[in-house]
């Protein structure tokens, strides 16, 4: 199907698509201590830590970069271990999306809808160590140290437009693609560490404004270890 919503014209919300990133290798989960997740709401960027029982700390973030205009996330493995992942992206269901090609580390999809054409891409990124090949199944990165990809979806949509009679682009799918290609090969080029940098930057402008301080330490305890020193009875 491709039209979404009915009646008075109003669309649903649908899903657009999702980003699957698969371990190869169990090992890196045993034994696993240091464990931390976590999401920094005064820099907007998401994470988790911990190290397996090889004693290699694994650290992954996230984070929706506004100036950069991409999703970019990271994995960096500090020890022995490498990393063996596999990407997979995959449009949402009902969309009317084509099938998703991967090439050269790269996979994209795209489409069109009774009111909207959309894109969406991945680029892989790896160290110079590793292989990377792309395949119908997903992109397979072996033996790596660190990985980065950069992700980002649009559409043909412009609610800045003067023309408010439409509020989308002459664009077709594929000039879609090809813009947000080149959107994240800015990204890609400029690097994570700097793609990071501007997020914070920018994030913080706004979670900066203002602080609010209650006069409290922090706990030197996980939140489960809080909870029940509350509730010691339960």
């Amino acid at each position: 199907a491709n039209t979404v919503g009915a009646g008075s014209g109003n669309r649903t919300f649908m899903n657009f698509g999702s980003l699957f990133i698969a371990n190869n290798d169990n090992a890196v989960y045993e034994g696993v201590t240091d464990y931390v997740r976590y999401l920094d709401i005064e820099e907007g960027i998401a994470g988790v830590e911990f190290k397996n029982a090889n004693g290699t700390k694994q650290v992954r973030k996230y984070f929706s970069s506004a100036p950069d205009q991409v999703i970019a996330g990271q994995y960096k493995t500090e020890g022995a271990d490498k990393l063996n992942l596999v990407f997979k992206l995959e449009p949402g269901t009902g969309i009317g999306a084509n099938e998703v090609v991967y090439e050269n580390g790269m996979a994209s999809f795209n489409g069109a809808m009774t009111s909207v054409n959309y894109a969406a891409r991945l680029h892989v990124v790896a160290d110079n160590g590793a292989t990377v090949n792309a395949t119908r199944g997903g992109i397979t990165v072996k033996n790596a140290t660190e990985v980065t990809f950069y992700l980002k979806g649009a559409t043909n949509f412009d609610g800045n437009m003067k023309n408010t009679t439409s509020y989308f682009t002459s664009e077709d799918a594929a000039a879609v693609n090809t813009r947000i290609e080149a959107d994240i090969e800015k990204a890609e080029a400029k690097g994570f560490d700097a793609v990071e940098a501007a997020h914070v930057a920018d994030f913080r402008s706004i979670t900066k404004r203002m602080t609010l301080d209650l006069g409290l330490t922090t706990p030197t305890v996980d939140t489960k270890t809080l909870i029940d020193n509350y509730y010691p009875n339960n």
